[in-house]
């Protein structure tokens, strides 16, 4: 009897309150289903989750450096930064490492889905042949009025800028 092995799905959630969480509990549900969930983050949120992840659920946690200093607050700002200048090809290079070691010996990388305020990560996917998919940890209808808002802006609702003028 063979056993079949279990495909690992890489997770990237936005660094912030509010993502990593449901990205986790996701996470478990993968593990549940028969995937071997794979969480990378920054070193920074590496540290806080970390202790809390009990590898025999089948989760493993990853960290890849921010490439800030360490006096750099971890702001929205400097984080933002560093996911679209630094991060990139770190997350490149471990993903590029990740399936060359589970091709061989386990069963490949089924898919990377990415928090789509990291949608940086889709891009490091398709350029390693990996299968992508956007994740949003928020209500629906928060997806949906962000999505909107090149309509309203086109259609005058809503301005560019945010100043005031003549919308109606």
């Amino acid at each position: 009897m063979t056993m079949m092995k279990k495909r690992t799905i890489i997770l990237i959630p936005y660094p912030a309150q509010g993502h990593v969480t449901p990205m986790l509990k996701f996470a478990s549900l993968l593990s549940n289903l028969g995937f071997r969930p794979v969480v990378i983050t920054p070193e920074f949120i590496h540290r806080r989750i970390s202790p809390q992840i009990n590898p025999e659920n089948g989760i493993l946690c990853l960290s890849i450096p921010d490439g800030l200093d360490a006096e750099t607050p971890r702001d929205f700002f400097s984080i933002e930064r560093a996911m679209e200048e630094n991060m990139p090809p770190v997350l490149e290079a471990l993903l590029r490492k990740l399936i060359d070691e589970l091709e061989e010996e386990e069963g490949g990388i089924a898919c990377l889905v990415a928090d789509l305020l990291a949608s940086w990560a889709v891009d490091i996917a398709q350029r390693c042949g990996v299968a992508a998919a956007g994740f949003w940890p928020a209500m629906h209808a928060t997806y949906r009025l962000i999505a909107a808002i090149p309509h309203l802006i086109q259609t005058g609702v809503i301005s560019e800028n945010g100043k005031e003028g003549n919308f109606y």
